[in-house]
């Protein structure tokens, strides 16, 4: 009989663990592969397997990619890109706080900041066809700032040559958020050869092996006679709207979370961050619980903190108190350690824990977690659209 004993998950800190006999027959349902291709009809599994190899490549990609003599050490890195193309650009603004005396951010609008030649401005579009990359982009080269276009092709490739401005391109037979090992690995790559960080080939060989192991044992929903912990997370997310928290750098990787769960689960979340959510939100999501809890009617939400050993030790003692202060006003609240033992593996780890939750969560609710219809038309009216209309 498969079973959800909380001794199988040593990951998890609760006091509410409480699990739905509805989540193990959802996952004994959706172990077995035919069920899974009747949702999962454009094999979006096989991208989430195929993680660790994607990284693997666009690392070696962004070792051997002969970089521009114009390319130097930014005094500043700018990085400009939204939705799926952006998220590997925050793993790497976060690392580079932790190891970097130079700043690195991302931008998700049409402008920039002020610029000068010292600063890098790296355009990321899987695409090409991302306005909000293409425009800052040629703003950055009017401005005579260093520039790098990082694309699949299309019209931001053209726009790099036509100014005059290196190109790196990849190839991705997938989605644009499912590319996140080219998001991340390729601008690590060319910012370490650039001077801004010391990341060796040992320590991203630690990264993506780790990634290949979680890959083996998530790829199930059921191992043995056990739920996986994704399969868990997305069971009990089904009839609730998770709020993630992220510990510190952990962060961006809640932020990935609540992208993975909008795109392939069509399931909105709310992504937060210890220790600024304690210094307000807290106050409003406890007191939300309460009520629940003194009106007696069910509670619609369910916490997720994500924690890690490389994550500040204080951080983690607020993770746990949050837990608790959630607890005691009755709202389910798992405490998460994702392990790792650098920032960079723990980010990952997360990011892919997060994204097979949203596959587990697809395929429960039984939606295609491949197709955005709802964004592929709101981009369809953008393209359309006046700024005057």
């Amino acid at each position: 009989m498969t079973q959800t004993n909380m001794n199988h998950y040593p990951e998890i800190t609760s006091d509410i663990f409480d699990i739905s006999p509805s989540i193990v027959r959802l996952s004994e349902k959706f172990s077995k592969v035919p069920a899974i291709k009747q949702v999962d009809r454009d094999g979006f599994r096989d991208t989430l397997i195929g993680l660790s190899a994607q990284c693997l490549r666009a690392w070696e990609l962004g070792q051997s990619w002969v970089l521009p003599d114009n390319l130097q050490l930014p005094r500043r890195v700018i990085f400009a890109g939204v939705g799926g193309s952006a998220i590997g650009a925050d793993v790497v603004a976060t690392y580079a706080r932790l190891f970097s005396p130079i700043s690195v951010e991302v931008t998700r609008d049409y402008s920039l900041p002020p610029l000068d030649e010292d600063c890098l401005v790296l355009a990321c579009s899987f695409s090409g066809e991302t306005e909000e990359a293409i425009k800052p982009f040629q703003a950055a080269a009017a401005a005579g700032a260093m520039c790098l276009a990082i694309t699949t092709g299309g019209t931001l490739q053209k726009e790099a040559l036509k100014l005059g401005q290196p190109c790196l391109t990849y190839s991705w037979n997938g989605t644009p958020r499912s590319a996140i090992g080219y998001g991340v690995f390729l601008p690590l790559a060319i910012l370490s050869r650039l001077g801004l960080f010391e990341i060796s080939d040992d320590d991203i060989e630690s990264v993506i092996a780790d990634l290949m192991k979680l890959s083996d044992k998530w790829k199930s929903s059921v191992i043995g006679d056990v739920v996986t912990l994704p399969a868990l997370i997305a069971g009990e997310m089904l009839e609730r709207i998770p709020l993630i928290v992220g510990s510190g750098f952990l962060e961006v990787a809640a932020r990935r979370w609540a992208g993975e769960l909008a795109e392939n689960s069509k399931r909105l979340a709310v992504p937060v961050a210890v220790p600024e959510f304690n210094h307000n939100l807290l106050e409003g999501a406890v007191a939300d619980a309460l009520r629940y809890q003194t009106n007696e009617t069910p509670d619609p939400w369910f916490v997720i903190l994500l924690d890690a050993g490389p994550a500040h030790p204080r951080n983690r003692l607020r993770v746990n108190i949050t837990r608790k202060h959630f607890e005691n006003a009755g709202r389910k609240a798992w405490h998460i350690d994702v392990g790792g033992k650098t920032p960079l593996q723990s980010i990952m780890r997360a990011c892919a824990l997060g994204s097979w939750v949203s596959f587990y969560l697809a395929l429960f609710s039984e939606v295609d977690p491949t197709k955005v219809d709802i964004l592929a038309q709101f981009k369809r009216d953008i393209a359309l659209a006046n700024e005057g209309d």
